[in-house]
């Protein structure tokens, strides 16, 4: 179950790296201030943040997300996260590309750069890029979940460090200028909602003929027919996911069986009811009872944000939604998609600047990740390594597939065979609970709140 498992971080494009310090004000402007600024040329691709492909935004992200691969190709510009991983150690750390990122970080700070757009939405988004490349260069020699072992001798020299050091000084002196008030975060727009309300994505799905994308239109309501769920541990709910992303982002999970609400809060009832019971252990998968087929689970991560009185902050802008829903169930059933349909929506900065569809475009069945399978390594920088080349859709299906279509491929509920401190959990202690989904993003909020790299970044925010 384990290495199917696995699959699912073949998705995941993230961030991060670590080491302790103590805050110093800016150093003296460095002579790579003054290095060339060599971007590739303007297209449409290069204005997210203002139709001038060389405003000072548009400048900073472009070095900050594209990146190139051995062909030449370009990659990058509007993914979500990032494309870093712990052994990244050129990109933006070595060379013209670290050069670049410090002129431009320089001359942000130096101009004022950020006064230059006032849209709260894109200041939101700036601030909540510029914290991902903080936490990556504040977590060296911290390896993603599941992502095996970094290489120490590689990572951890003096000149990496100073690098990594070199951009936290600056990025810490950028994130609080972008800051909003409180009131400001809970105005910025619900991209959910909007992307329901554009009408391009089926609100209703149908088990004969899956619709080619869904999107239930009260996923978030809390008090709509989806149940806000999360597993027998305490802590954040999805706790591998929150700690693949290094807590910037809260993760809920939400179940709807097909009779809603109230159906859902009875199977949950009886699931654990029976879960607490001393049962044979070789027995009992098959005494848990099954959800009906039409059941669905959601995975939804939403953004947050460094508030100006400094305070880790909520929004309504969702990330990512992934979809499941059962066709059949019962541990006889194969792991595929007439057994499962699966769905998945990215956040587009383009797309939501603009105000199409919330900003969320809908990843095709056949769509693939587009990186290799590597984990911890940089999938620019690995040699020989070759690209995973099953689609994002069977790579969701093959992850949760474990003990065929029932409640053991959500493993919100196994977390026994899921989450490293939860292994040596009984199977009786197991539990699918009903929360909130205000209750899970304060508990983000405070697993965050408890990190290295948020002590870090507050050490150099109070110097400003």
């Amino acid at each position: 179950m384990q290495n199917l498992a696995l699959l699912f971080f073949s998705l995941a494009l993230v961030v991060f790296v670590g080491g302790a310090e103590r805050p110093k004000v800016l150093v003296k402007k460095s002579p790579a201030a003054a290095a060339s600024l060599e971007l590739s040329g303007p297209n449409a691709g290069a204005s997210l943040y203002h139709p001038d492909s060389n405003h000072p935004w548009n400048q900073l992200h472009e070095v900050l997300f594209v990146r190139k691969d051995k062909a030449g190709r370009e990659m990058g510009r509007d993914s979500v996260d990032p494309l870093l991983w712990p052994q990244t150690k050129e990109f933006l750390l070595q060379g013209k590309s670290h050069e670049q990122v410090l002129a431009l970080l320089d001359e942000f700070i130096a101009k004022d750069a950020d006064k230059l757009i006032k849209d709260p939405l894109k200041r939101a988004m700036m601030q909540h890029d510029l914290w991902a490349i903080f936490d990556w260069s504040a977590n060296a020699l911290t390896p993603l979940p599941f992502g095996g072992r970094v290489d120490p001798y590689k990572l951890a020299t003096k000149e990496l460090g100073t690098a990594r050091k070199a951009l936290r000084q600056r990025l810490a002196q950028i994130i609080p200028r972008l800051a909003l008030e409180k009131s400001a975060i809970a105005k910025l727009p619900d991209n959910y909602g909007a992307a329901v309300q554009s009408k391009v994505f089926n609100p209703k799905f149908d088990l004969e003929h899956p619709p080619k994308h869904y999107l239930p239109a009260d996923l978030l309501d809390p008090d709509g027919s989806w149940v806000c769920v999360r597993g027998a541990l305490p802590g954040p709910s999805a706790p591998v996911h929150i700690r693949y992303y290094r807590g910037r982002s809260p993760f809920l999970v939400l179940l709807r069986l097909p009779g809603g609400r109230q159906a859902t809060l009875i199977f949950l009832k009886q699931l654990n009811e029976i879960s607490a019971r001393e049962l044979d252990a070789k027995k009992w998968p098959q005494q848990l009872p099954l959800f009906p087929v039409g059941t669905a689970v959601a995975l939804v991560r939403q953004m947050m944000v460094v508030d100006q009185a400094g305070e880790i902050t909520p929004t309504s802008i969702v990330q990512t939604a992934q979809f499941r829903v059962y066709r059949k169930v019962g541990e006889d059933q194969k792991s595929d998609e007439s057994c499962q349909a699966a769905y998945k929506y990215v956040l587009q900065r383009a797309q939501l600047f603009d105000g199409k569809q919330g900003g969320l475009r809908a990843m095709n069945s056949t769509e693939y990740s587009g990186l290799s399978l590597l984990y911890n390594d940089d999938a620019f920088e690995t040699k020989n390594k070759k690209y995973n080349r099953r689609s994002v859709m069977q790579s969701c299906i093959d992850c949760h597939s474990c003990g065929g279509p029932t409640v053991h491929s959500i493993f919100t509920f196994r977390q026994d065979d899921w989450v490293p401190e939860a292994r040596a959990m009984s199977q009786n202690r197991l539990r699918l609970l009903p929360t909130r989904i205000d209750i899970e993003q304060k508990r983000a909020i405070s697993w965050k709140s408890q990190r290295h790299d948020w002590g870090l970044l507050q050490g150099w925010l109070e110097t400003q």
